[in-house]
């Protein structure tokens, strides 16, 4: 049986960037279509659209939830694309998640200072929010990128990195009562843990006591002291340089068991 070509490793690092460049006009479009009506397009306007940043932000969120642990399990996956070495293909793999999260907060920053004008006060509430962004979506490809080097299945890599993201980001969320009875001290440090809840407070959004969470969530009926964004820049940075460091120590080990994506199933 004929094997179908293989991509050269350039054009799939091209279509990581694009696909980091492309991102961010998700959220951005889901945030106006949510809030309009079919029959109110007509009332479109600038101002609906800068009042909708922080959605935006969320859907981002919400994105990088998901999008972040798959990215890091792909690049982790291909060895045949990385040099040899532990150290090298650490790094190689650690300047292409980088690159790719810089690409993806960078056009992400773009279009929210373009909604909300290029205003001094403006700049420095995108510098904050893409900050806590950039930070997480690092955080989380590295995490997607070590369960990339663990698992011998990329399929396995991605339920893995995925269910820990995911329960990381809406546990606390939707936990139940509980919740309500979880020491302050505690609190706090699950709600640093949760990537959402992180973004959303460098949105300034109480996502807490929006309609559907207040609702549903005992967090909208307690005192909640969401984390600064230094604290969360600060943390979810510690926990990518953790991610990175397994990755290194996988390598140097021989306990590497990623398969490369390229290699034919027998």
């Amino acid at each position: 049986m004929t094997m179908p070509p293989r991509r050269a490793p350039g054009t799939r690092d091209r279509d990581l960037y694009l696909a980091s460049a492309a991102l961010p006009v998700v959220p951005a479009a889901a945030s106006i279509v949510a809030a309009l009506e079919p029959s109110a397009w007509l009332s479109f306007s600038a101002e609906l659209v800068r009042g909708l940043t922080a959605d935006a932000l969320l859907y981002s969120a919400a994105c990088v939830v998901v999008a972040a642990p798959l990215a890091g399990v792909a690049v982790a996956s291909r060895r045949r694309e990385r040099p040899a070495g532990a150290a090298s293909a650490t790094a190689h793999d650690v300047s292409r998640l980088a690159l790719a999260t810089v690409i993806f907060c960078g056009v992400s920053a773009l279009l929210t200072a373009a909604r909300l004008g290029f205003s001094a006060e403006t700049l420095g509430f995108v510098w904050k929010s893409h900050a806590v962004l950039a930070s997480v979506t690092l955080a989380l490809g590295a995490l997607g990128a070590l369960f990339g080097r663990l698992c011998r299945e990329p399929l396995d890599a991605a339920a893995a990195s995925l269910a820990l993201s995911v329960t990381a980001a809406y546990g606390v969320l939707v936990a139940g009562a509980p919740v309500g009875g979880i020491p302050t001290a505690v609190l706090k440090i699950v709600m640093l843990a949760s990537p959402v809840m992180t973004i959303a407070s460098a949105a300034h959004v109480d996502l807490v006591r929006t309609d559907i969470w207040y609702q549903i969530s005992p967090l909208a009926h307690v005192q909640v002291e969401y984390p600064t964004w230094g604290a969360v820049c600060g943390a979810y940075l510690l926990v990518g340089c953790v991610g990175f460091l397994g990755m290194a120590w996988l390598s140097r080990s021989g306990r590497d068991r990623a398969p490369s994506l390229d290699r034919p199933s027998l």
